[in-house]
């Protein structure tokens, strides 16, 4: 669907929070991401799009050129080592930032990560790792 540029790669970034949050929200009966009503003043505004645009803009500030290296290799296990190093590096990021108590969300969130990466860029992973369909 998307062809490796920093633009879809932050995109796809923010793509995989935005249904991280969705999912969490359900998990966790916290509805605080589609209560835009409740914001009454520019420090509601502001705490609103700090806590949930801090973790992607930190993510995508440290992990897109790597990402964007990685899909411009032509070897498969360098691309695998890359990506593998991301998802592992994004989870310590965020169970330590985010989510010391349960670990698992840090799971969840790579988890929903290789899925949305998969699906966003699955014709150019499979030309690196050289599948015929």
């Amino acid at each position: 669907m998307f062809e490796p540029t920093i633009k879809k790669i932050v995109l796809f970034i923010f793509i995989k929070y935005l249904a991280f949050y969705i999912f969490m929200m359900f998990k966790n009966g916290n509805y605080a991401l589609i209560k835009l009503n409740e914001l009454r003043t520019l420090q509601d505004v502001f705490y609103y799009m700090w806590i949930f645009l801090f973790l992607p803009t930190l993510v995508s500030i440290l992990f897109t050129a790597p990402i964007y290296y990685a899909f411009k290799t032509n070897q498969p296990a360098l691309f695998v080592l890359i990506i593998g190093l991301f998802f592992v590096a994004e989870y310590y990021i965020y169970t330590n930032l985010a989510s010391q108590i349960d670990l698992n969300n840090g799971l969840y969130n790579a988890f929903l990560g290789l899925l949305f990466l998969i699906i966003l860029f699955f014709n150019p992973i499979s030309r690196i790792m050289k599948i015929k369909l």
